[in-house]
């Protein structure tokens, strides 16, 4: 039913991380899908560079890619069948554009209950699911 699966993870919310994890891994592996985990790290303006310690941004995309790494490695799949990708920029705008560079016929991102800021300034999952080109798994954390 699925062949790419796309499950974008935030490494600054692990709840809502592992949620889309377990779902995403139980797809892949009764579907036998690429799972392709992602985390789109934030582009600062540059005028907070000055602000951050010399390197910052090369230790924080290291750290980012590890974290992903371990993901990966908790999971109960073969490694050749998970992918990982790692963004800057727009989190909504990078979702989007890699689930159709993978042609993605599926995303699973994790959501918080909305809150009425979300609501009025919209929210990364909304987004994904208002504008992508397939199907999106809203997965809501146990709060």
């Amino acid at each position: 039913m699925y062949k790419d699966i796309l499950v974008p993870l935030d490494v600054n919310d692990p709840e809502n991380a592992q949620a889309a994890l377990a779902h995403g891994a139980f797809l892949a592996k009764a579907s036998g899908a690429q799972l392709h985990l992602a985390h789109v790290r934030l582009q600062l303006p540059r005028t907070y560079a000055r602000y951050l310690p010399e390197g910052w941004d090369t230790q924080d995309k290291a750290d980012c890619e590890k974290w992903l790494a371990l993901q990966a490695e908790l999971l109960d799949l073969p490694r050749q069948q998970i992918s990982l990708h790692l963004r800057q920029g727009s989190i909504a705008q990078k979702i989007l554009e890699l689930s159709e560079e993978l042609e993605a016929n599926l995303i699973i991102i994790g959501s918080h209950m909305p809150s009425i800021g979300s609501r009025i300034l919209g929210s990364n999952a909304s987004a994904a699911v208002r504008d992508a080109q397939v199907s999106v798994l809203v997965v809501r954390d146990k709060k």
